[in-house]
C-alpha cells in the first residue's frame, strides 16, 4: 500500500474514528477504531482498540492495544501488550514486550525477548526466543532457537534444525538456589519434538524423533527414536531409546 491522499488519524487524548483506509494511525491517548483497518503504519503508545482487522505494513506497540479480529502485517513490534483475537500474519514480528493471540501465527520471523502466547499454530521460517512462551498448538519452523529464561510449554515441535538451551543466568549458582527454593526452573515442556539436528536442555517431552539427537543437562525423556548419532548427559533422564 503506497502513499496516496487516503487521510491519517492522531489520537493524543480521547477519541475515536471509524475505520477504512489510512495513511498512518497513530494513537498516544485512549483510542478505538471502529471497523476493519488498512493502513500503511499503525503505531500506538497509549491505550488502543480496533473493533475489526487489521492490515499494514508497519504495526508499532509500546503501550496497551487489542484488536478484535486477524491481523495481516509486514513487520510488527510490541514493546507493550497487546491483544490479537483472531490470527496474525506477518513477515517479521519482534516482541519484548508481551502478546497473546487467540489464532495462529503464520509468518517469516518470529523473535521473542518478551512473552508470547498462541492458542493455536505457530508455522514460520525462524523461531527465535529467549524469554518465556506458550503455544497450544504445533511449533513448526525450519530454525528453531530456544534459549530458555522461564517457563515454556508447546504441544508439538516440529523443524529442521532445533536447538534448545538454558540462557548464561540459569547457570549462576545464587540463580540455582532460587529455581530451588520456589520451583522456578526455567524449563520447556513438550509433547513431541521432531527435527533433524536437534539439542535440548531442560526439555520435559514424551517422545523425541531426529536423525542426529543430543540430550543435554537437565531434561526428562520418555522415548527416544534416531536415525544417526545420539548423545545423552548424565544429568538427564530417559526412558527408552531406539535407533531406526
Amino acid at each position: 500500500m503506497e502513499k496516496n491522499n487516503f487521510a491519517d488519524i492522531k489520537i493524543s487524548g480521547s477519541g475515536s474514528a471509524g475505520g477504512g483506509k489510512y495513511n498512518e494511525v497513530s494513537i498516544s491517548g485512549s483510542g478505538e477504531i471502529n471497523g476493519d483497518l488498512e493502513c500503511i503504519d499503525f503505531k500506538t503508545s497509549g491505550s488502543s482498540k480496533v473493533t475489526g482487522a487489521v492490515k499494514a505494513e508497519n504495526i508499532k506497540v509500546s503501550g496497551s492495544s487489542r484488536i478484535d479480529g486477524n491481523i495481516e502485517v509486514g513487520e510488527m513490534k510490541v514493546s507493550g501488550s497487546a491483544n490479537v483475537a483472531g490470527q496474525v500474519k506477518s513477515q517479521s514480528i519482534k516482541i519484548s514486550g508481551s502478546i497473546h493471540i487467540g489464532g495462529s501465527l503464520y509468518g517469516e520471523e518470529v523473535n521473542i525477548s518478551g512473552s508470547l502466547h498462541v492458542g493455536k499454530d505457530c508455522e514460520v521460517e525462524f523461531f527465535k526466543a529467549s524469554g518465556g512462551f506458550r503455544i497450544n498448538g504445533l511449533l513448526n519452523a525450519g530454525q528453531i532457537t530456544i534459549n530458555l529464561g522461564g517457563k515454556s510449554s508447546v504441544k508439538e515441535i516440529g523443524g529442521e534444525h532445533i536447538e534448545v538451551r538454558v540462557s548464561i543466568m540459569e547457570n549462576f549458582f545464587i540463580k540455582k538456589i532460587i529455581d530451588k527454593m520456589f520451583n522456578s526452573k526455567s524449563e520447556l515442556t513438550t509433547e513431541l519434538i521432531e527435527g533433524d539436528e536437534i539439542y535440548l536442555e531442560n526439555t520435559n517431552a514424551k517422545i523425541v524423533r531426529g536423525n542426529n539427537v543430543t540430550i543435554g543437562e537437565g531434561c526428562n525423556i520418555g522415548l527416544i527414536e534416531y536415525r544417526g548419532k545420539i548423545i545423552i548427559s548424565s544429568d538427564s533422564i530417559v526412558g527408552e531409546q531406539k535407533q531406526a
